[in-house]
């Protein structure tokens, strides 16, 4: 009789890690509130544009007595646009990372993982065998749920 010792080699990956960076950036949820709101941001840099356009025009017809009216519509639609920015950059990443982290969590559980960690490229993994980045994997499991394919 003969015994046959058969070793299955399967890599169990219990600890892997994501790129944040790569994730978020290729996330469409991403892609499509940056769309909406860079839409939003332009129109108010081009009503920006126009006031120092006409600025410009009064100032060097010697219109004093426009220019600081106009001077000070100009710094509130200056601030206007900073506040913009500020708020749909702070939202973006809030709503995307909410909607983000559940994908992570259902993968890492559908995946039996023990641990998903996140780096940035700065330091937190410093090093990792090949196979331990699962941020492609991630990318296309996110995308094809906010998507509506699962």
């Amino acid at each position: 009789m003969a015994f046959v010792w058969v070793k299955f080699s399967h890599e169990k990956r219990e600890i892997v890690y994501i790129d944040n960076i790569r994730l978020f950036n290729g996330f469409n949820m991403t892609k499509d509130l940056n769309k909406i709101n860079g839409d939003k941001i332009k129109k108010q840099k081009k009503k920006l544009d126009s006031l120092c356009i006409i600025y410009d025009i009064f100032r060097d017809n010697d219109q004093t007595d426009k220019l600081e009216a106009l001077g000070t519509q100009l710094r509130n639609e200056d601030q206007v646009l900073n506040t913009m920015n500020k708020r749909f950059s702070n939202e973006i990443s809030q709503t995307v990372w909410n909607r983000l982290n559940t994908y992570v969590n259902e993968y890492g559980m559908a995946n039996d993982y023990k641990i998903v960690l996140g780096t940035q490229g700065n330091g937190n993994v410093m090093y990792a065998q090949k196979g331990k980045d699962i941020t492609d994997e991630v990318m296309n499991y996110s995308n094809s749920r906010y998507e509506g394919e699962r």
